[in-house]
């Protein structure tokens, strides 16, 4: 009786143990997330706890998902030759007098998106769209414009600072290659702290990634 016994409970161990393994690493990533959160949301104190409504809610703002940014990187952006003149001096006012683009000119400065982490420009409407804007622009020298550079929620507020420069820069930099005069652009970053869709999903954030225009026509 005795060495059946210890036969089952030795069939029970090795069985799940097969069936454990895979999951081990999953485990183990998922308890060092929680340390790594320093325990907030295993004692209800996280701000972010709520409803799951839909299956891309379980996709939170994992950290380890982003590639540390480097000083390289934006090297070449700065390699382009920077304005003369800052907002708010001379011709060109401040910021807060750049506007929008509205009715037909709308289409010329549409939003531009980017991939989870990156900083370059990917699809083809909008590498187009640069080629059209660019055209505008060397037509119309007295535009002035402001490249917003906008990231998703996930990650910390100084990665995405960093990164929205960066893609800002990016696209300042197809536009002079382009042959837009450098004095026309100016950029700026808002990390995450300015969202175009209010939602925790994929689809929101790939909406957040993302870069704007504001305007100011000149005399």
């Amino acid at each position: 009786m005795k060495k059946t016994l210890f036969a089952l409970a030795l069939c029970f161990i090795i069985t799940s143990c097969q069936n454990s393994s895979g999951a081990v690493w999953e485990d183990t990533k998922t308890a060092s997330r929680y340390l790594q959160r320093k325990g907030k949301a295993l004692f209800g104190k996280t701000s972010e706890s709520r409803m799951v409504a839909e299956g891309d809610d379980f996709y939170g703002p994992i950290e380890e998902e982003f590639i540390p940014l480097k000083d390289e990187d934006l090297k070449a952006h700065l390699a382009v030759p920077q304005p003369k003149t800052s907002p708010g001096e001379g011709r060109v006012p401040g910021i807060e007098m750049f506007v929008k683009p509205a009715g037909e000119i709308a289409a010329l400065f549409r939003t531009m998106h980017f991939n989870t982490d990156e900083h370059i420009l990917r699809e083809e409407k909008d590498l187009q769209g640069i080629k059209r804007l660019a055209s505008h622009l060397k037509k119309h020298p007295n535009i002035y414009i402001f490249v917003e550079g906008h990231c998703d929620e996930r990650a910390s507020e100084a990665y995405n600072l960093a990164l929205g420069t960066r893609r800002s820069n990016y696209v300042r930099e197809q536009l002079v290659k382009a042959g837009v005069s450098p004095n026309q652009i100016f950029t700026t970053s808002y990390g995450k702290e300015h969202p175009a869709d209010m939602g925790h999903t994929r689809a929101a954030w790939k909406q957040n990634r993302r870069a704007e225009f504001k305007l100011f026509e000149g005399k």
